[in-house]
């Protein structure tokens, strides 16, 4: 499987998909997110600084995605796992919100690029796996 196929599986899928943290304690955490696809192996979301998922990825940056099965005829269900890297400060919140790393209108959520409580969130993937309708999984993997 390649990255376009990763990225169009996921967006096809839906616009929200759950993420999955861990705290300093090892307490996981599943929150929403609404993420864009980047270049290749590289998924962005939007969240608060203040929020859980941030919390969690400033002690433990790894992290898992999952995109659900949403319909019948959908290309199945994605997991994927990575590292994260906060981008925070107003300098990369302006540029971030300019590139529309993210596919909605962040001012719905956050006003402006101004909102000190914004952080945007890389993920580099190492692996994807798409199970589709037919059961046979199909794997994307960071080439090193």
């Amino acid at each position: 499987m390649d990255w376009d196929e990763v990225r169009e599986a996921g967006s096809a899928i839906g616009f929200i998909t759950y993420v999955g943290t861990r705290s300093a304690d090892g307490e996981p955490h599943v929150a929403p997110a609404s993420p864009g696809f980047g270049d290749e192996g590289v998924v962005w979301f939007a969240t608060r600084a203040s929020s859980k998922k941030a919390r969690n990825l400033r002690v433990d940056p790894r992290i898992a995605f999952h995109w659900p099965v949403a319909t019948g005829s959908g290309p199945g269900e994605l997991v994927a796992r990575g590292a994260a890297t906060i981008h925070e400060g107003e300098e990369a919140r302006h540029a971030l919100w300019e590139a529309s790393v993210v596919p909605f209108d962040l001012s719905n959520f956050f006003g402006s690029p101004d909102n000190p409580d914004l952080v945007f969130v890389e993920t580099k993937l190492d692996r994807a796996r798409l199970m589709g309708p037919d059961f046979v999984p199909r794997v994307w993997e960071r080439s090193t």
